[in-house]
């Protein structure tokens, strides 16, 4: 499986961690997600709901000008582990090309065995968001 560079080192180093130090990961991935530009804020009405998280999640798509994508997402404070789950892909996919992140699986993240960690419904919001993610690559492409 070749994922991109940093998002591979993500799963490198999630899955040489114990339980505890995942929890403690993903709260210094909800952490440093970033807020939403201002830009956004105005436009929120136009950003994609994703439904497979119970939390309300929010995403929006940018193609740059190399023809990377940078993902902005809105995510209420309440909600740490969606934050950190939804940022770890963020991170990992930030700049990438479409056909990077087309080419992502969507099981790219057993190897982390987050399920220690987290709930199996908070595992099928990550793939949604991830699915999202791709749609959105798809959608970014043609522009």
């Amino acid at each position: 499986m070749s994922l991109p560079p940093k998002l591979q080192e993500i799963v490198d180093d999630f899955a040489g961690m114990s339980r505890e130090e995942k929890i403690e990961t993903l709260i210094g991935y909800a952490e440093s997600l970033p807020p939403l530009p201002e830009r956004f804020k105005e436009e929120r009405a136009k950003m994609e709901s994703i439904p497979e998280c119970m939390t309300p999640v929010f995403l929006f798509g940018e193609k740059q000008a190399d023809g990377g994508i940078i993902f902005h997402l809105d995510i209420p404070p309440q909600s740490p582990t969606v934050q950190g789950l939804a940022n770890i892909l963020a991170t990992g996919l930030n700049g990438c090309k479409p056909e990077e992140i087309l080419a992502v699986p969507a099981d790219f993240f057993t190897p982390m065995k987050l399920e220690e960690a987290v709930s199996g419904q908070r595992l099928n919001g990550f793939r949604g968001v991830l699915a999202h993610m791709k749609q959105t690559a798809v959608n970014l492409m043609s522009k």
